[in-house]
């Protein structure tokens, strides 16, 4: 505010030499009136060298400001004028008593931590257009627990007027401040210091507090254990299998979940973001991704993503036993509770599996047939089948339905009679990496 007289410097004329008898003077005109006035009878310090405007005289408006020098021969030379404009008008607020602008969540929801992490750590609040604007004008911002309390906060200048003018508040301020109610208003101060009225303030609710980001590790309601050490018994498994994420999850609604089953290289990886249909923290894993870690332990975790940002969930382990019960034993045509008689035996005896829980087609099948050769050594092992790829077919039927996998006569008769041969077989579920023992069968070979 001009609330002081107003000080002009002049530059040093080229010739003075003021004395008692011979004063140099320097007279300033505002508006063509004299408003001040200096006289020196000695040489002139270089800081002595202005003159001043009375607070009386500084009017809204324009002015022609002049000065002129007498000198010691008494010459009088005047200066050129110059015209000023004086602004006395304090800047006028826009709508709504320059109530600031907060986008739509921040309105709705509030200044949260969450909004801060995903604004980079800022609050935009928008001036509403005032009057006049200029470049320079300076924003101060206040940040209240109670109206009208007048905590400064921080100042912006303004530079580009094309633009709407926003306030960039720090999200660590506003942490600092704390939660609660905060009314939040401005005064803006233009460049020749005069300062318009203070803003309505906007209420915002802050809950800015950080919220640690606690992403236990997902539950699997058919596996037993506790403290992110899980088994799955395959015997007692049903399918669908579902793992889901704890209700104590920090996970904000427009994150995006996304579950890992094992390993990026393993056959049976599995990862998905999408949830069981009609939920969001449920999610199904395929049997073939579920049997296919049989007689291994995997890790099972997920990530969450807020599209900037992704958060590990804490990983746990689970142990899968592989089926240990209800597994088909190999059928050989013709044989009996007895035994089996290589005389009535074709030469290419069919052999049958029938099918087992979760089969499914690409999984691996070995069927390998030992015994003993007469007089007690143990013959070369016969392979059936050698990790066979189930069909289609197959998994419909079993395996041999169609009497396309046998037997040959020939290796049978190398055997010892009355002596039991024994048939193994093994599935893979994970392409061959690992085997599951089917229960033996091992008939008498009859003459």
């Amino acid at each position: 505010m001009l609330d002081k007289p107003v000080r002009i410097e002049v530059p040093m004329w080229p010739i003075s030499h003021p004395s008692p008898d011979t004063p140099e003077v320097l007279r300033l005109y505002w508006n063509r009136m004299q408003v001040d006035e200096k006289r020196w009878e000695a040489a002139i310090p270089e800081d002595e060298l202005f003159v001043e405007a009375p607070v009386s005289v500084l009017q809204h408006g324009p002015v022609e400001v002049s000065y002129e020098v007498q000198g010691y021969n008494g010459v009088i030379t005047p200066s050129l004028s110059l015209t000023l404009t004086i602004d006395k008008m304090p800047p006028v607020l826009g709508g709504d008593e320059g109530l600031l602008l907060f986008d739509e969540e921040v309105r709705r929801g509030g200044v949260t931590a969450r909004y801060l992490e995903q604004h980079e750590n800022i609050l935009l609040a928008e001036l509403p257009p005032y009057q006049k604007p200029s470049a320079g004008d300076v924003i101060n911002y206040y940040w209240d627990d109670q109206p009208f309390a007048n905590d400064w906060m921080g100042e912006f200048t303004v530079e580009e007027l094309d633009q709407p003018i926003y306030l960039p508040i720090d999200g660590d301020a506003i942490k600092d401040r704390g939660d609660g109610a905060r009314y939040v208003h401005y005064q803006i101060r233009d460049r020749a210091g005069n300062l318009s009225a203070r803003s309505r303030p906007a209420v915002l609710e802050v809950d800015a507090e950080p919220i640690p980001r606690n992403l236990p590790w997902l539950s699997v309601p058919q596996a037993s254990g506790s403290g992110g050490e899980l088994s799955l018994k395959l015997d007692d498994y049903e399918a669908p299998l579902v793992v889901i994420v704890p209700a104590d999850a920090v996970i904000y609604p427009d994150e995006v979940i996304t579950v890992q089953w094992g390993a990026p290289s393993d056959y049976g990886y599995y990862t998905t973001s999408e949830p069981e249909v009609g939920t969001d923290d449920r999610f199904v894993i395929p049997e073939r991704s579920v049997l296919a870690y049989s007689k291994r332990t995997l890790e099972v975790g997920y990530v969450v993503s807020d599209g900037q940002e992704h958060f590990p969930g804490t990983p746990c382990n689970l142990k899968v036993t592989e089926f240990k019960e209800g597994l088909p034993q190999v059928a050989l045509e013709g044989a009996d509770s007895n035994g089996f008689s290589l005389g009535r035996a074709p030469e290419r005896v069919p052999v049958s599996l029938g099918v087992w829980q979760g089969i499914a087609v690409g999984q691996r099948v070995n069927i390998t047939v030992t015994g003993v050769l007469p007089g007690g050594a143990d013959a070369p092992p016969y392979n059936v089948l050698t990790a066979h790829s189930v069909t289609d077919a197959q998994v419909r039927r079993g395996i041999g339905a169609n009497k396309d996998v046998t037997l040959s006569k020939a290796y049978l008769a190398t055997l010892w009679r009355g002596q039991t041969f024994t048939f193994h077989v093994e599935v893979s579920f994970d392409d061959g990496t690992t085997w599951i023992k089917f229960p033996l069968y091992s008939p008498k070979l009859l003459p």
